[in-house]
C-alpha cells in the first residue's frame, strides 16, 4: 500500500516537524558520536582484557555482535508496536538512556565475558537509529521524506566520523574506559535534548480487532516488504562483517612504532564523514529519481570499491579506498528507509520498522560473526573481496525484482519511476 497520507499542512506543524527534525538531527548525532567512540575498538579492548591472539580477538568480537544482533532482532518488533501505541519519541528517550547506562557499564569491564553480556543488553534496550527514523517518519510531509531520512542518516554518520576520530586520540593517550565514560554522557545529553525539544502529538490508534501479531502479518503481507526486510538483513551483514576485521587489518599495514589506534579512528571517521554528507544528496536525488534507482546505483558503486580493497598494498592506500566506501554507502539506508515509509500507512510505520530493526539487527549480528569466523579461516583480505560480491548480488537482485510486473510489486515497481 502506497504511503499518501501527510501530517496537517498548517504553519504551526510546518515549523514544528523542523524543528523537531533540527533536535533529532543533533540527537542523533550525539548518539552517533556516543557508539562510535567504543565499538570500534573492541578488538584493542579485548586484548587489553587478556584476548592476546588474533584469532580468538576474532571470535570475541564476532560473539559480541552476534549477540547483540540476535536480541535486537527479537526485542525490535516489541518496541515498534509500543511506539505505534504509546509514542514514538518516548522509544527516542527509552533508546538513548538505554544506550547511556549501557556505555558507561563498559567501561567499568574487567572479563571479555562482560562486553558480551552488555552488548547483549544493548541489543534488547536501544536501537536509537530505528527509533529516530520511526519519530521522524511519522511527522514528515511525504513530499520531504527522502531529504529528512537522509539528513537523519547524514546525522547518525556524522556521529559515526567524528567518534573514531576522536574516541581514538583518547583512547591512545587515557584509555578506552574513559572514552566509555565519555559516550555515556554524550547520550544522555541527546536524551534530555529530545525531552525537551521534540514535539510529537501522538494520538493512541483507535482500538481494533486483532493484536500485534494480526498487525505484524498486515505488514509483512505488503506488496514488496518482504523483500525490503531481505534487502535489510543483506546490507547490515555487507556493511558490517568488516567490523573486527579492519582495525587488525590497519593494524597489519603498521608498524610497531606507530599508533594503530588513532589510524583506525580516521579511517573508520573520514569514511562515515564521507557517507554522511553523501547521505543527504542521496536523500534528494531520491526524492527526484526515485529511491530504488538510487538503491542500485549504491550497490554496484560499493561492489566496484570493495573488491580492491583485499589487495591493498598500504596504509594510504586502503585510507583512500575506504574514503570512496564511504562516497559509495551512503545512499543505502536512506533509500530503503524511504522505500518502507511510502508503502507502509502510517498509523503501522513504527511496527514497520520495527520489523526492519529486527532483520536489519539480525544482519548487524551476523555480519561480524561471519567475517570473523572467514577471516580467522582465511585471512583478513578475503572479507572484502567476498563484501563487494554480496553488493553485486543484492544489486542484481533488488533490479531483476522491480523489473517484474507492477502486479507482484507494485509499491515497489512505483518507487522506481
Amino acid at each position: 500500500m502506497h504511503n499518501s497520507a501527510q501530517p496537517p499542512g498548517d504553519e504551526h506543524h510546518e515549523k514544528t516537524w523542523r524543528v523537531t527534525l533540527a533536535v533529532m538531527f543533533i540527537a542523533q548525532f550525539l548518539s552517533g558520536v556516543g557508539f562510535s567512540f567504543v565499538l570500534p575498538f573492541f578488538p584493542f579492548y579485548f586484548r587489553e582484557l587478556g584476548v592476546t591472539s588474533q584469532e580468538q580477538n576474532l571470535m570475541w568480537n564476532g560473539w559480541a555482535s552476534l549477540v547483540f544482533g540476535i536480541t535486537m532482532t527479537v526485542s525490535a518488533p516489541l518496541w515498534g508496536l509500543l511506539a505505534d501505541k504509546y509514542g514514538r519519541k518516548l522509544m527516542v528517550m527509552r533508546s538513548m538512556f538505554a544506550g547511556s547506562v549501557i556505555l558507561g557499564l563498559m567501561g567499568q569491564a574487567t572479563n571479555p565475558w562482560h562486553l558480551v553480556a552488555l552488548r547483549m543488553f544493548q541489543g534488547a534496550t536501544t536501537g536509537t537509529v530505528t527509533a529516530s527514523i520511526t519519530l521522524v517518519s511519522s511527522i514528515t510531509p511525504s513530499v520531504n521524506l527522502g531529504f529528512s531520512l537522509g539528513l537523519l542518516q547524514t546525522a547518525m554518520l556524522l556521529g559515526a566520523a567524528a567518534g573514531p576520530i576522536l574516541g581514538g586520540f583518547l583512547a591512545e593517550l587515557y584509555g578506552i574506559r574513559l572514552t566509555c565514560t565519555i559516550a555515556s554522557g554524550l547520550l544522555l545529553t541527546g536524551a534530555i535534548l529530545v525531552i525537551f525539544g521534540a514535539v510529537e502529538k501522538f494520538a493512541p490508534p483507535e482500538k481494533k480487532t486483532g493484536g500485534g501479531v494480526t498487525i505484524i502479518k498486515g505488514i509483512i503481507g505488503t506488496s514488496g516488504f518482504k523483500m525490503i526486510m531481505a534487502i535489510y538483513f543483506l546490507v547490515y551483514v555487507m556493511n558490517q562483517m568488516l567490523t573486527p576485521i579492519l582495525p587488525l587489518y590497519i593494524e597489519s599495514f603498521m608498524s610497531e612504532t606507530e599508533s594503530a589506534e588513532s589510524m583506525t579512528g580516521l579511517t573508520v571517521g573520514i569514511t562515515y564523514l564521507i557517507a554522511g554528507l553523501s547521505a543527504m544528496m542521496y536523500g534528494k536525488l531520491g526524492d527526484r529519481y526515485g529511491y530504488t534507482k538510487i538503491l542500485v546505483i549504491s550497490l554496484v558503486a560499493t561492489g566496484i570499491i570493495s573488491i580492491p580493497q583485499a589487495f591493498a598494498t598500504g596504509i594510504w592506500v586502503l585510507f583512500i579506498e575506504r574514503c570512496l566506501t564511504g562516497l559509495a554507502i551512503g545512499g543505502l539506508i536512506p533509500s530503503v528507509s524511504a522505500i518502507v515509509s511510502r508503502i507502509i500507512s502510517r498509523e503501522k510505520i513504527g511496527s514497520a520498522y520495527g520489523l526492519t530493526s529486527s532483520v536489519t539487527c539480525l544482519g548487524i549480528g551476523m555480519g561480524p560473526f561471519i567475517g570473523g569466523v572467514m577471516a580467522s579461516l582465511v585471512g583478513l583480505r578475503f572479507p572484502f573481496a567476498f563484501m563487494g560480491i554480496v553488493a553485486f548480488v543484492i544489486a542484481v537482485t533488488v533490479q531483476t525484482t522491480i523489473n517484474r510486473s507492477a502486479s507482484g510489486f507494485s509499491g515497489i515497481h512505483k518507487l522506481s519511476r
